[in-house]
């Protein structure tokens, strides 16, 4: 039987990447018994979330995010507004494909296709953040402004280097914040860095930040970076690929279902990449509430049996 499957594309992401592939996934998609409608996101403010929030009450039963980890979060967003979700797909043509890249779908978008082609799925968490959705971290701090201060024209031109020399312009400009983070294991009080509250184990395209996080077990991984030298900073920054940072006393690591955030002064919070506002801020876990498109067997290990 037919699967109606919505494709929404956003049509500048990755050098415009998805509209040279947008023949070769119709192909591969229609073989495999889908029956695909593309959509382009706009300009628009949310544009992916109404139409998601809209192809989803129209019945379409699987629901494709063809970008970045921005046009990733406003489709979940629009998912999470119905009572039963479709099933989620992603096909990863932006800059840093996070989501995708935790599901071992980043590296080639035919690979993606041909996993969807497949039409397996794994049930995921979800995270929600106030009364938005995150599906893979949300954040705090001056550095990760830099996911969403960075302009699409530019990551267009340069890809992940935008970041990169976006990160750098920021590093002098990096203050601690004063905050209160109350969570299942206690409260911390105190100056910090950085806040990450992660899903999966990819952020900002390393890896090895949040290492033991798993796709489905309710609970996310949270790391806050306590106020330190720029000295100090980079041996930690160093030290992520062997995973020793978790293990610094510089470095506040549980894993919790909910995250009280609160701050003196104000701090941004971003989710997937996305300016999500200020504190105060509440993150939760929501078990296992979206089916998603991906091959179990590349990340079992990520799964909770």
């Amino acid at each position: 039987m037919l699967k109606r499957m919505l494709i929404i594309y956003n049509p500048v992401a990755g050098q415009r990447k998805f509209q040279k592939l947008m023949p070769v996934a119709e192909q591969i998609l229609g073989d495999a018994g889908y029956d695909v409608t593309l959509i382009p996101t706009t300009e628009e403010a949310k544009s992916a979330t109404k139409i998601a929030k809209q192809g989803a009450k129209d019945g379409f039963e699987v629901i494709v995010a063809a970008g970045g980890d921005g046009t990733v979060n406003d489709v979940v967003n629009g998912l999470m507004q119905v009572a039963t979700p479709p099933i989620f797909g992603v096909l990863p043509v932006g800059t840093t494909n996070d989501f995708a890249r935790a599901l071992q779908m980043a590296k080639d978008p035919i690979d993606a296709l041909n996993i969807m082609a497949a039409r397996n799925t794994v049930a995921v968490d979800v995270g929600k953040a106030n009364n938005d959705y995150f599906i893979n971290n949300a954040a705090g701090g001056k550095i990760t402004e830099i996911t969403y201060a960075v302009k699409e024209s530019l990551k267009n031109k340069i890809g992940r280097l935008a970041y990169l020399f976006s990160g750098i312009s920021m590093l002098p400009k990096l203050a601690p914040k004063k905050v209160t983070v109350t969570h299942d294991e206690g409260v911390f009080e105190g100056e910090i860095l950085l806040l990450f509250g992660s899903l999966t184990n990819s952020v900002g395209g390393m890896e090895q930040l949040c290492p033991p996080a798993v796709f489905n077990d309710g609970k996310m991984d949270l790391l806050l970076l306590k106020k330190v030298s720029p000295a100090k900073l980079l041996k930690l920054l160093a030290s992520i690929k062997s995973g020793a940072h978790l293990e610094s006393e510089d470095v506040v690591y549980v894993r919790t279902k909910k995250v009280q955030i609160t701050c003196k002064t104000s701090l941004n919070i971003s989710y997937d990449g996305v300016y999500g506002g200020e504190t105060p801020y509440e993150l939760e876990v929501l078990p296992e509430k979206l089916q998603v498109l991906a091959d179990a067997k590349r990340i079992q290990h990520r799964l909770h049996n």
